[in-house]
């Protein structure tokens, strides 16, 4: 009996401890009963999350008066939010179609509402006919009828705002339909926003594009709040045993003596690590580029070759820095923390997970075992977005968050040290503000990162979508197939080749990416997953490995071939 109440007791404490211990600004923040709740979906990590809900709350109470608190929803990185939207956007239309059409909510209907491929004609279907009516449209009136359907209507899915991310999902989004520009009233989202402060989207604060990358999207359906980089970190002590240090470019991490030490992520799991080796493979194009371009031939055709040569070129590397790879992991953020704790040497990850933990590491001298750096000319900047999703439930406070965002107290809340003031709370975000004007004397005094001026970092450094833009999704689908589950087989070719000393012909064996070149990525690869047929995917993903797995398997035999 006397053990049974311990255990009651322990539990009770259990429970209450995250309410009891709960700092006294977010209880705040959640305990009015008459909070307004703002919904928002995110893979914005925990210090930011709180840090932009304590800021949001005061800044609501001071300006307005108004007691609000966000409720934050999480189901993984931007890949999984993805899915989630894509799915939750479905089941909602389906009900809508149903209600509205009465008729069965068809492939035909699911494959074309959120299809932004689709043209819309200017004389859409109009929605006021019979059931007869409709089953005398043809499937590809069908189709229009369906888009138009879902972009005339206020379908919703109990989330206010998407925050946070890579623009090329936002993209998408935006393309499916499950961002707007404004809500129905035409009173609240990122345009009505751009009517109210136009000065904040001019080039002297905001431009549309810097270094190739879109820094909002041309009819506002999503707009840049922060910026982001990528590039490399390492631990010093871990890379001066190995006697690698420094490690300041792209080409680094393949460096043998890193063999089992770099820390890897699954780019399928997330839009930053796809972004990581987009970056490397448009250096490498660039690299190529500019040693071409003094041949006495037309700059198209010098172009076509450089992007042909410089992707295999960008591919070896890819398969050299994975052979070298401790592991894939989903989560991008165990890259960072397994090099603050030496488990691994070096790794690629977006600029403020590597600044995140230079702070943590941080000594009393102010030196760190951390170190984050961009290669130079090696990545361009690129902006985390936000967008207020199509039947938003809370659009007026949806359309007060983002303004909080861009405003001066939410730029302060990235960059500005913890007790600074309109500092954040508690953690240094060390994330660099999309605003230009940010960057004042001014406010340098009180940034974590007053030396890092992003517009200044990026010039010597242009993104070319047409590049590798639409190869992005075959990117992540191809490094799946070819690194990561291949990567045990991998390893052990790789291996092979350091412990025979790279024997010329089994070096040669594993640097034959005939099978990933640039045409057969963007030509057969690109094709079939466009199809969004799984079978054809399945089996192509399963012959792509296959050969990969092959290819090792030959390597390390003529590695025991030239030992002989």
């Amino acid at each position: 009996m006397k053990n049974a109440i311990i255990v009651a007791v322990l539990l009770v404490l259990t429970i209450a401890a995250p309410y009891v211990l709960r700092p006294k600004e977010n209880a705040e923040i959640v305990s009015g009963k008459e909070a307004e709740r703002l919904v928002i979906i995110s893979p914005h990590n925990e210090s930011i999350r709180a840090e932009f809900a304590i800021g949001f709350a005061r800044h609501m109470q001071e300006a307005h008066g108004r007691e609000v608190y966000i409720d934050w929803r999480q189901p993984g990185g931007t890949s999984e939010i993805a899915m989630f939207i894509k799915s939750e956007y479905e089941n909602a239309f389906e009900n809508h179609w149903k209600q509205k059409i009465g008729q069965p909510f068809s492939t035909v209907v699911r494959t074309a509402f959120s299809n932004g491929k689709l043209e819309l004609p200017a004389d859409s279907i109009g929605y006021n006919f019979d059931s007869i009516g409709y089953n005398a449209l043809s499937r590809d009136e069908r189709e229009i009828f369906a888009r138009q359907m879902f972009l005339d209507s206020d379908v919703g899915i109990g989330i206010d705002l998407f925050f946070g991310g890579g623009a090329y999902d936002f993209i998408k989004q935006a393309s499916a339909g499950a961002v707007v520009a404004e809500d129905v009233s035409g009173q609240y989202g990122p345009a009505a926003l751009a009517r109210q402060r136009p000065d904040w989207f001019s080039n002297a604060v905001m431009p549309d594009l810097v270094s190739g990358e879109p820094f909002r999207d041309s009819e506002y359906r999503w707009v840049g709040t922060v910026l982001s980089a990528f590039g490399i970190c390492y631990n010093t002590d871990v890379v001066a045993r190995l006697g690698v240090e420094p490690l300041d470019e792209w080409s680094d991490l393949a460096d043998p003596r890193l063999a089992g030490q770099i820390a890897l992520v699954d780019p399928t799991k997330s839009g930053s690590a796809t972004k990581a080796y987009e970056m490397l493979i448009q250096q490498t194009i660039q690299e190529q580029l500019q040693s071409m371009q003094m041949q006495a031939r037309s700059a198209d055709l010098i172009e076509a070759d450089a992007i042909k040569y410089g992707w295999d070129e960008a591919m070896r590397l890819i398969l050299k820095i994975s052979g070298n790879g401790r592991y894939f992991t989903n989560d991008a953020t165990k890259t960072p923390t397994d090099v603050a704790s030496g488990e691994s040497a070096a790794g690629m990850c977006i600029d403020f997970y590597g600044r995140t933990y230079n702070e943590v590491k941080k000594k009393a001298d102010g030196s760190s075992r951390i170190v984050f750096i961009m290669p130079k000319a090696g990545t361009s900047i690129s902006p985390d977005p936000i967008a207020m999703l199509r039947g938003a439930p809370n659009p007026e406070l949806a359309h007060k968050f983002i303004e909080f965002t861009l405003s001066e107290a939410g730029q302060k809340l990235w960059n500005f040290r913890p007790g600074t003031p309109g500092g954040p709370l508690r953690t240094a975000l060390r994330r660099p503000p999309i605003r230009k004007d940010f960057y004042t004397a001014e406010n340098l005094q009180y940034m974590t990162d007053a030396d890092v001026n992003p517009y200044e970092l990026s010039e010597g450094f242009t993104y070319r979508f047409a590049w590798t833009g639409a190869a992005f999704s075959s990117l992540r689908f191809i490094i799946r197939c070819t690194c990561v589950d291949t990567h045990i087989e991998q390893r052990r070719a790789w291996h092979a080749l350091i412990e025979a000393g790279m024997p010329a012909e089994a070096l040669a064996e594993y640097e034959d990416v005939s099978r990933i070149s640039y045409a057969n990525v963007m030509g057969g690869i690109r094709k079939t997953l466009k199809s969004k047929d799984k079978i054809q995917e399945v089996a192509l993903a399963r012959e792509l490995s296959g050969h990969f797995r092959e290819k090792y398997r030959r390597v390390i035999e003529l590695c025991e071939e030239a030992g002989e």
